[in-house]
């Protein structure tokens, strides 16, 4: 999902880009970008009509012999596989005596338990510190802000707008391929934290010192904070910007996974329009400022990651809650191994949302 959101930023940084260079058009400079979006959301429509089923949705609604099919489509297995028909008993094991729940039933199931309103919570967490990285800063104003650390030419703006697209996309690729299942979920965020804290602060301090002068050439220092952004959606990519929806579908308990993910992109949309409303009010209030704010809140998501996020590689989705069973902080910072079923390539991560 996120691979293909990025993908979807890049082309429209390279549209804008173009654009630029046609001042003649009059209204159609903007209308065309606009029209343009409709063919993905027709492409999107279209192939989802051949999408499968989740093997615990169809699960739920005792669709049994449709979950084996769907289930063994995922794994990429025939049906007769012994794990696959161990993980599918599991499913079923896991549902068995629940019935459907309301939306109101979910509420309170998620409430009924320390642990389990712990394991709902996260998502919506993840979530919210993912947006106060200040990625959609650089996503919705990246001329601004590349403009507030020295580059004031609208084209300039615009090229190294899409360079930062290209950069983004190529390192999500790496980091789904590698990072995610090689170093871990926790992993992920904590170094994805730090590296985007260094950069924030980096940007932040020489703005500070060495603030930019509009129309005037590039600097040294200008450019270093230019090559800062490129390193902050670098680990940006590895950490937070996969991982929160990779935990929030794993973590969540089976029968109230449909809330906490409506909860958790509730969140996120939300504070993604704080993000959008706010981020030319701070550059024009702040200045560097905001780029410390957001340094600030990697330092605090790091740390949150550190003693409140579980390691969940490898692990099954109906044993997760095992890793809560003994404290958030102690399951979440003890070097605890539970079953591996599959291998790396085969992990739930490859279809947790589902």
């Amino acid at each position: 999902m996120q691979l293909f959101n990025v993908t979807g930023i890049i082309l429209s940084y390279f549209v804008n880009y173009g654009m630029n260079f046609h001042n003649g058009l009059g209204a159609l400079q903007w209308r065309i970008p606009f029209a343009l979006q409709m063919i993905p959301g027709v492409l999107l429509l279209v192939g989802i009509l051949f999408q499968n089923e989740s093997p615990r949705w169809l699960v739920e609604k005792n669709r049994i012999d449709d979950a084996h099919r769907a289930l063994a489509t995922v794994r990429s297995k025939l049906e007769d596989d012994l794990r696959v028909i161990k993980e599918l008993d599991e499913i079923v094991e896991d549902f068995q005596g629940q019935e459907k729940l309301s939306l109101l039933q979910q509420l309170r199931a998620a409430c009924q338990s320390k642990q389990t309103f712990y394991q709902c919570s996260m998502a919506v967490t993840l979530m919210f510190w993912q947006q106060w990285t200040g990625t959609n800063s650089i996503n919705y104003y990246p001329p601004q802000i590349f403009a507030a650390i020295g580059l004031s030419a609208t084209s300039a703006g615009l090229l190294a707008t899409g360079i930062y697209g290209v950069v983004k996309v190529c390192f999500t690729a790496l980091g789904l391929m590698f990072a995610t299942e090689q170093i871990g979920r926790k992993w992920s965020l904590i170094i994805g934290a730090a590296g985007q804290a260094f950069a924030m602060f980096y940007i932040g301090i020489q703005s500070a010192v060495s603030p930019a002068v509009r129309g005037a050439s590039l600097t040294g220092s200008s450019t270093f904070s230019i090559i800062r952004v490129y390193l902050f959606v670098v680990f940006y990519s590895f950490g937070w910007g996969p991982i929160p929806f990779v935990l929030s579908s794993e973590c969540a308990p089976n029968h109230v996974r449909s809330l906490v993910m409506a909860a958790a992109l509730m969140c996120q949309w939300l504070f993604n329009l704080v993000i959008s409303r706010t981020t030319p009010l701070m550059l024009a209030d702040i200045t560097y400022g905001t780029f410390l704010l957001f340094g600030a809140c990697c330092v605090l998501m790091g740390l949150y990651a550190v003693f409140c996020v579980p390691e969940t590689k490898n692990v099954q989705l109906e044993s997760i809650h095992l890793l809560f069973e003994n404290g958030i902080i102690k399951g979440c910072t003890s070097d605890r191994h539970l079953s591996k079923p599959y291998s790396s390539e085969e992990s739930p991560a490859a279809f947790a949302c589902q």
